[in-house]
């Protein structure tokens, strides 16, 4: 990595602490995945808040597993080169829940196929019952992208979208700027403008 992009991450890690995302509350699980990925379970227990509060979720779909393989592989960038965020994959079943637990403010950031991305911004099915969801790009992975609202912090989207593009040989596939019908984040555009990092 670039000196200089090395400094600007290290110098925003606190940004994600400072968000309010504290210590380590969750326990592993016996799922299977790789050593180190933890995963949580979007199930109507009542939990999600309190990880969605300590942690950066990215929220993966259970019923694909290239979806799956990028969340996962999202989460081990983020964990190894911006820890702070504390990154942990969340489960959803499949694609809809994905676009509900983003579209109702469940969740803040996912994986969606880009075609998926474009239904929830168009209210197209199945997510024509979904209106007027302020979906935004974070990076594009080609077939995938990674998607938040327009809520989500400026410097935090510039922060994920710079670790996985200088990280991206770690990746199924190359991260890169956004294009097509959904825009890409406030945030996403700075980095990939080449600008310097938003502030709060």
């Amino acid at each position: 990595m670039k000196r200089r992009g090395f400094l600007r991450l290290g110098a925003a890690l606190a940004a994600f602490v400072l968000a309010g995302r504290g210590p380590n509350v969750m326990a592993a699980d016996n799922s299977g995945s790789p050593a180190g990925l933890l995963l949580v379970d979007l199930e109507p227990d009542g939990m999600e808040p309190i990880f969605r509060r300590y942690r950066l979720l990215v929220v993966g779909q259970r019923d694909s597993k290239t979806a799956s393989a990028f969340a996962e592989a999202t989460v081990d960038v983020l964990a190894h080169f911006l820890p702070a965020s504390r990154p942990r994959v969340a489960r959803a079943a499949d694609t809809r829940r994905v676009g509900i637990l983003i579209g109702t403010r469940q969740q803040d950031v996912a994986i969606m196929t880009a075609e998926s991305a474009e239904a929830l911004f168009l209210a197209k099915a199945p997510f024509d019952d979904i209106r007027e969801v302020p979906l935004r790009l974070i990076v594009s992975f080609g077939s995938h992208v990674l998607v938040c609202r327009t809520d989500f912090v400026d410097h935090h989207a510039y922060l994920l979208a710079q670790a996985l593009v200088e990280h991206c040989d770690l990746l199924p596939a190359p991260a890169v700027a956004p294009s097509g019908v959904v825009p890409a984040h406030n945030g996403s555009l700075a980095y990939f403008a080449g600008q310097e990092m938003p502030g709060d």
